[in-house]
């Protein structure tokens, strides 16, 4: 169990996501430091609709929003370069073909769908459950895409994240795939340079 929480991203997130009125609102994001985040951790209590009576989540502050797309930025810049860093102890290299793949599906250049498909096989392959792998795939579609985040789909992700860890069992999680040690390091990054901010 304690290898499962490592593996999981947490969230303190006291005031950094909020829903708001504004049909134009401006992002800005949230924390990691290490277990298990959900959206309700991010989102909090704060609420509101949007110019279409839409709920709208948006980062708290624009501090926030632009450290996680200076974030952003950075996992492109390090996908593109095959140079994305393992998170804490997890220091070994991932593979250049991973890093290429997730790239595309993150950005949403090339043949995206083909790269979820790609993710989604591949944590299924390794274990994991075949909809919470395709939910984890698809939400990843576009997240750093012209090194921007939308804040509710960056909710979903770690959301969808979360799920598939909390569902897997200790053997996935003993050896996860290399897809995965990928994907964790993304929603490290991101969520390291909100925490920043606050």
């Amino acid at each position: 169990m304690a290898f499962q929480l490592g593996l999981s991203l947490t969230v303190g997130v006291a005031g950094i996501l909020s829903m708001t009125a504004s049909s134009h609102a401006q992002p800005v994001l949230s924390d990691v430091t290490g277990n298990i985040i959900t959206t309700s951790d991010i989102v909090g209590d704060s609420f509101g609709r949007g110019g279409g009576g839409e709920l709208v989540l948006v980062f708290e502050t624009s501090e926030i929003r632009a450290n996680v797309f200076d974030a952003a930025g950075f996992v492109n810049e390090r996908l593109a370069q095959r140079n994305l860093p393992g998170v804490g102890n997890d220091t070994s290299p991932i593979p250049g073909f991973v890093q290429e793949n997730l790239a595309l599906v993150l950005t949403g250049t090339g043949n995206v769908d083909a790269g979820v498909s790609q993710i989604q096989n591949a944590l299924v392959n390794a274990g994991a459950n075949p909809t919470l792998a395709q939910n984890l795939a698809t939400s990843l579609s576009g997240l750093t895409a012209g090194g921007d985040v939308n804040a509710a789909q960056f909710a979903v992700v770690v959301e969808a994240y979360n799920a598939l860890i909390n569902a897997s069992s200790f053997e996935f999680l003993r050896e996860p795939p290399e897809e995965l040690r990928a994907i964790r390091s993304v929603l490290a990054i991101l969520l390291n340079a909100a925490l920043a901010s606050n």
